[in-house]
């Protein structure tokens, strides 16, 4: 089983629009979708056909509809309800002549929600993997689950930013995946190139990590294991319309191929014919396209610089 754990997650509109401030628009297209990385990464994973379950919050009835569309999509999933009532948080997207977005904050969690939380993973076992994505609230409360997600020594995948992914380096998780930008954001470096992102992600050992998983959109993705194996991904040909979820369709993929296979290279091939069928769709990618793009990427291999 996989689970994912998404603490916030939300109902996405998405709407088409020539947007005009100050006079009332009306849409040529909308559409409404459940939201948040690790249900996203739930989804695809179903996709892919794995075995998947996404645990984590809902409130109030926005929470129920973001259960309801789920259920729609026939995936597997427990969100609790807050103990402090409110309404799950609501995404909005414009898409027009340019692309706006207006993300909702959502209710906030409780000492009592983190405990049932904490309650309910303790159904890991061993040869689990746990995904743990997203921004939170509470980092003390990341690391709590890594911690005794830790101690089942089930496969823990961590997709956050900032602050949070840099402290809970130190719970050793298998896996992390920033893109580029935030991974150039940890160290203040801009712009960075093949050989610095490869540096940095060696830095990102040293503090803990086992093995770093780097997505840079349209130059492709690396890998650089715990043995100090380096894999590069090349992109897939085809026009991004999308970007929300492709980092997300990215791990269900080498999720997906590392349990087939378990050969990181056909891991991370997998992995970017994923995260390039969410980039070329409206929504998450299905797993017929991802089989298709797969065919696009090649891997190579090396020794990584010391």
């Amino acid at each position: 089983m996989i689970y994912t754990i998404t603490t916030n997650p939300s109902l996405d509109y998405t709407v088409e629009t020539d947007l005009i401030p100050g006079q009332i628009n009306r849409t040529r297209s909308e559409v409404i979708y459940p939201g948040g990385k690790g249900i996203n990464v739930s989804i695809s994973l179903q996709r892919l056909g794995q075995e998947t379950r996404a645990l984590g919050f809902a409130a109030g009835r926005i929470g129920q509809t973001i259960r309801d569309l789920l259920d729609d999509l026939g995936c597997p999933h427990t969100l609790l309800e807050l103990e402090g009532g409110g309404q799950s948080r609501i995404n909005v997207k414009v898409l027009g002549p340019s692309e706006t977005a207006i993300n909702g904050r959502g209710p906030d969690l409780t000492e009592a929600d983190m405990t049932r939380l904490l309650e309910l993973l303790r159904a890991v076992e061993h040869d689990d993997a746990v995904v743990l994505s997203g921004w939170t609230q509470s980092i003390p409360f990341y690391i709590s689950i890594l911690q005794q997600l830790t101690a089942t020594g089930c496969m823990t995948v961590l997709d956050c930013s900032g602050e949070a992914l840099w402290q809970c380096l130190g719970c050793r998780p298998f896996l992390v995946k920033p893109n580029v930008a935030e991974l150039g954001a940890l160290f203040d470096m801009e712009d960075l190139a093949l050989n610095e992102a490869v540096e940095l992600a060696h830095q990102l050992q040293h503090e803990g990590a086992r093995n770093v998983l780097v997505s840079m959109g349209g130059t492709g993705a690396f890998l650089l294991t715990e043995g100090q194996e380096l894999y590069f991904a090349n992109a897939c040909m085809g026009q991004a319309y999308n970007t929300v979820g492709a980092g997300d369709s990215l791990i269900a993929g080498f999720l997906t191929g590392l349990r087939q296979t378990g050969d990181f290279s056909e891991a991370l091939r997998l992995g970017v014919a994923a995260g390039s069928a969410t980039a070329f769709d409206t929504w998450l990618g299905t797993g017929e396209e991802t089989m298709r793009l797969r065919e696009q990427v090649h891997v190579e291999k090396t020794a990584a610089p010391v």
